[in-house]
């Protein structure tokens, strides 16, 4: 029996020009595959960015709105000129510790954290470095915590003996800023005592690092100094603040000041906030051609791969001695 052969025309392989041919449409295709998981990584990155910095944005503008709006609150008194400090240490740390005013506004300052111009003077030791996002504002508020330690001679939370309160002897017409808060007695309140020095550093992790971020200095329980610097979140580049001063006394803002005088600033009722905030990392094929408007200070194009964003809010001066009249 003979095998069986099929015609030549049905037994020939691919000719080396539909092999090559075939292996094009393979690279086409693969390209394209590639071409779009790459896009796909680039879109996700450029989304992860713009999501942390509208996140960033949110957080650092609502600490700086509520620490503003809390500033000057001294428990349950309003004379703050009449708390007396009950320790003492180096100069920064008894600058803090003075309640005669309820914040202190530094602007445009340095990169050594020098004011251009102020009414305000910060002790030498309470600046560092030369490490301040030139430029931007720094601000200094002084205040208690929102709920008591001890109350009407009633303990209600737990108190750091090394931390400074404020002691309130209402019997007495007394209060003072004390380590521990001294003994309770009836009819005395304590309040944990948290002044801070809010302000920008231009740099993060390490010092070429290039990320600017929202830094505070705090009092060091137990130490009679400060304690180390803290930073709370990254990406924010500018911070500009404007006072409302009330001008005829009828408690509202008449304009509005970026570098108030001390004498103004006792008769500011509200305050302006903007933030300038950037993407942490730069953005592969993004171009940065805007401009920023902060109040009146304009921020010019910065031309490089960092989205940006101006967060801003008004925020009542609740504890104004204004509204002490």
């Amino acid at each position: 029996m003979r095998g069986y052969h099929c015609p030549r025309s049905c037994c020939r392989g691919l000719s080396l020009v539909e092999l090559l041919l075939a292996l094009a449409i393979g690279v086409v295709l693969s390209f394209g595959v590639v071409n779009l998981f790459l896009r796909s990584k680039v879109s996700y990155l450029e989304d992860e960015e713009m999501a942390r910095l509208q996140e960033n944005g949110r957080y650092a503008l609502h600490y700086l709105a509520r620490e503003m709006s809390m500033a000057g609150f001294f428990a349950n008194v309003l004379w703050g000129e009449r708390i007396q400090p009950g320790a003492a240490g180096t100069d920064c740390f008894d600058h803090f510790l003075d309640t005669r005013t309820s914040f202190e506004h530094y602007n445009d300052i340095s990169a050594r954290g020098e004011p251009a111009n102020s009414g305000f003077a910060l002790p030498a030791d309470c600046l560092g470095g030369t490490a301040y996002v030139a430029g931007s504002d720094m601000l200094l508020v002084r205040r208690t915590l929102g709920s008591p330690a001890v109350l009407q001679g009633v303990g209600v939370a737990g108190r750091d003996t090394r931390a400074i309160y404020l002691r309130v002897d209402l019997e007495n017409y007394l209060a003072t800023l004390e380590p521990g808060g001294g003994n309770p007695g009836p009819g005395v309140d304590i309040w944990e005592y948290a002044p801070q020095l809010l302000f920008l550093r231009n740099y993060s992790l390490n010092k070429n690092d290039g990320i600017p971020v929202l830094c505070r200095l705090r009092l060091s329980p137990g130490s009679n100094r400060l304690a180390p610097m803290q930073c709370l979140v990254e990406g924010i580049e500018d911070l500009q603040v404007e006072f409302g001063i009330d001008e005829d006394g009828d408690q509202r803002a008449d304009r509005y000041a970026s570098a108030p005088t001390a004498p103004e600033l006792t008769a500011a009722v509200a305050a302006r906030i903007w933030v300038l905030v950037r993407s942490v990392h730069a953005v592969h094929g993004y171009r940065n051609g805007h401009s920023y408007r902060l109040g009146d200070k304009l921020v010019p194009a910065a031309g490089d791969g960092h989205y940006r964003r101006v967060v801003q809010t008004t925020v009542l001066l609740r504890n104004s001695s204004v509204y002490r009249s």
